[in-house]
């Protein structure tokens, strides 16, 4: 027999999305405000207690609510369903790690562009050319995290390629090589 879930599972349901949301909110706001939605779990729990309990139907103890996966699988298993809303859960897990590995590699990059615009600006001003880097965009890895193709968007407008090498202790070297094509 199929058992669908209700309105009255709802509070079951956000529990298992949540950190799906928490992953969303990442993205957003920092990361305090991301573990204060994770707090949320524990009244999720609760509620979803009250309402089972309401209903004349076994529940876990909504301490459970600290250990989201544990508390969405001894529902299921008391009420006599599938561990769907345990899947769920595992399924945002994977989603929201997937979008945090996903963050991190896109904070890496802007952080690698910041830091080479500068040293852009630089060169040009070695051979005494007027146009400063705006922004570094369009990277494209090359050789194992080391060596980067990307352009350079100069105060004129005009895009320029450039290579940023990342050296060791935090350092890059970047390579511009035709200052020309700035203007």
């Amino acid at each position: 027999m199929l058992r669908t879930y209700t309105r009255n599972d709802a509070n079951a349901l956000i529990l298992a999305v949540l950190p799906l949301f928490m992953c969303l909110v990442g993205f957003f706001l920092s990361d305090l405000v991301v573990s204060a939605v994770g707090f949320v779990a524990l009244p999720l729990a609760y509620s979803d207690r009250k309402e089972l309990l309401k209903q004349d139907k076994p529940a876990p103890s909504f301490w459970w609510g600290l250990i989201s996966p544990v508390y969405l699988w001894k529902r299921d298993r008391w009420l006599a369903r599938p561990v769907r809303l345990f899947q769920l859960w595992v399924f945002a897990v994977l989603l929201m790690v997937g979008g945090t590995l996903l963050q991190m590699s896109h904070d890496g990059n802007t952080s690698l562009a910041e830091s080479a615009c500068p040293v852009v600006t630089q060169i040009m001003q070695q051979d005494r050319l007027s146009a400063t880097c705006i922004s570094v965009m369009d990277m494209k890895e090359m050789v194992s995290n080391r060596f980067w193709n990307a352009s350079a968007l100069m105060s004129t407008g005009k895009k320029m390629p450039i290579t940023i090498e990342l050296k060791g202790n935090d350092q890059i070297y970047v390579t511009v090589p035709d200052t020309g094509r700035a203007f």
